[in-house]
């Protein structure tokens, strides 16, 4: 299992030159910021700050913010829907036996062509990424 803290970042020789923000905060957030950057070794709040933006970035630690809860759970709807099609697809695969085993009417072949048919599109809609990038902006 993967630490839920940021690790402190070791200076390798790479300085980190490209500034994002400036970020702003209220004065007790500031000082509740200070306080977590001391309480984890770093001498000040923006390389802690950059650290944990980058872990939550590598998906090393998560947080209830709106858009992951939406991610977690448009996934979790396709686990369920990935669930319910392998049990179809598990009685699709009985009825193909008994269609090759020559024992059933004609017409069930073209109906069985139409639900494979649903089922392909099901599943190539399911492939579609869920990334918000993506999606028309409302």
């Amino acid at each position: 299992m993967q630490s839920v803290q940021p690790t402190i970042r070791r200076f390798t020789g790479d300085a980190r030159l490209k500034r994002v923000g400036p970020l702003r905060f209220t004065d007790d957030e500031r000082i509740s910021l200070q306080e977590a950057a001391a309480e984890h070794g770093y001498k000040g709040a923006s390389g802690f700050a950059a650290d944990v933006v980058l872990a939550f970035v590598d998906g090393r630690f998560t947080a209830n913010l709106p858009l992951s809860e939406d991610r977690r759970r448009t996934h979790m709807f396709r686990a369920q829907v990935l669930r319910a099609l392998n049990r179809i697809g598990a009685n699709v695969n009985q009825i193909a036996r008994a269609l090759n085993s020559d024992l059933t009417p004609p017409d069930i072949r073209q109906r069985l062509d139409e639900l494979h048919r649903l089922l392909t599109l099901i599943a190539e809609a399911l492939r579609q990424p869920a990334d918000p990038k993506e999606e028309p902006s409302a």
